[in-house]
């Protein structure tokens, strides 16, 4: 159970998208507080509506923001139990291996003092270029977690390497990730 866990949620660009829905409400039903920060792209794809209904708090889409006095990667970033990027796409990967910081989320993961987990979804073809794989390897370094994408059918009508992982994979991953750490108490 991940009662009393506040989990900031991150969304990026991807049709994998429509399952960070189902992962927010899962991890919502275990007792989390979540907290959605979605990146320009992800709204693309999802609303920023759907997250607010499943997890009963304002989403996150921009870092200067009145209801985070001190911004909103920084507040957010002090008070999670862990931050999870799903689906963590080619871009945000290389983002985040790199440190830039040019959003909220990637600036919010430079703030992240707790687990940071990262669940890739892309086209098997991206999935496999050396770049991708050079970033997850530096990410992993960096002591984050890479939940890596399964094998199946892809929405560029392929199967192949590159799925994100499931929902409920995603949060066993977070358990595993909380599990014997005391909950923060500094955010």
């Amino acid at each position: 159970m991940l009662q009393g866990r506040e989990i900031v949620l991150g969304v990026t660009g991807g049709i994998a998208a429509y399952k960070a829905a189902a992962l927010a409400s899962a991890l919502v039903q275990d007792g989390a507080g979540v907290t959605a920060v979605m990146t320009p792209h992800a709204r693309r794809f999802v609303g920023p509506a759907t997250f607010a209904a499943l997890t009963g708090r304002p989403v996150a889409c921009r870092g200067f923001d009145r209801r985070y006095p001190l911004g909103a990667h920084i507040e957010l970033a002090a008070r999670a139990d862990v931050v999870v990027v799903a689906p963590a796409s080619a871009d945000f990967l290389a983002k985040a291996a790199t440190g830039a910081a040019d959003g909220l989320l990637a600036a919010l993961l430079l703030c992240a003092e707790c687990p940071v987990l990262l669940a890739p979804a892309m086209n098997a073809a991206m999935w496999a270029k050396p770049a991708v794989q050079r970033n997850v390897r530096q990410l992993e370094a960096d002591g984050l977690t890479i939940i890596h994408p399964g094998t199946g059918w892809l929405s560029c009508r392929q199967r192949g390497p590159g799925r994100m992982a499931e929902p409920e994979e995603i949060a066993a991953a977070v358990r595993s990730a909380l599990a014997g750490r005391p909950p923060r108490r500094d955010g």
